[in-house]
């Protein structure tokens, strides 16, 4: 759902100035899609979000006419979707192995890279759906590597940018 806002912002571009997207972190991103991925076969009925709830979460997102696994919030691999994947801002993609949502995210870091967007993906081992934001694995040290990487990765963004973007 971030990266669909983010999205909308790049094609409203100067409409909402001064605010611009100089970069996004997608925390194991929601993603679906209606040809399955290889995780979301292996992985689809394990730990805390099956496909079921993911179906779920998506008919409550989006407009009950508008409602598709490949809806381009839902699918960020559809094609002629907009804008170009070109315009996008830098995105970190963060993945946890036995999260079955995990191939779409990184097939669409891959599709970001290709048209040279900044788009590293960073994997943890042992790690499920939410595993850095979940109050009883915040402590665990996947959470704890993941909470001080995506913070090195965002500072570079903000010294890149000086003031343009704030916290």
């Amino acid at each position: 759902m971030a990266d669909y806002v983010a999205r909308k912002a790049v094609e409203l571009g100067s409409i909402l100035d001064p605010v611009k997207v100089v970069a996004q972190v997608l925390m194991y991103p929601f993603f679906i899609g209606s040809v399955p991925t290889h995780s979301e076969i292996k992985l689809a009925n394990s730990y805390f979000y099956d496909k079921a709830m993911c179906i779920l979460a998506w008919k409550l997102f989006l407009p009950e006419e508008e409602f598709s696994l490949d809806h381009p919030a839902a699918n960020p691999l559809v094609p002629d979707r907009g804008p170009p994947l070109k315009l996008m801002p830098p995105t970190l993609t963060v993945v946890a192995e036995h999260d079955w949502m995990r191939d779409r995210a990184i097939a669409y870091s891959e599709e970001l890279r290709k048209v040279n967007v900044d788009a590293p993906v960073y994997e943890y081992k042992d790690a499920v759906h939410e595993f850095a934001t979940l109050d009883m694995l915040l402590k665990t040290p996947q959470a704890q590597a993941c909470a001080e990487d995506v913070s090195i990765w965002v500072k570079k963004y903000i010294s890149l940018r000086g003031h343009e973007f704030s916290y």
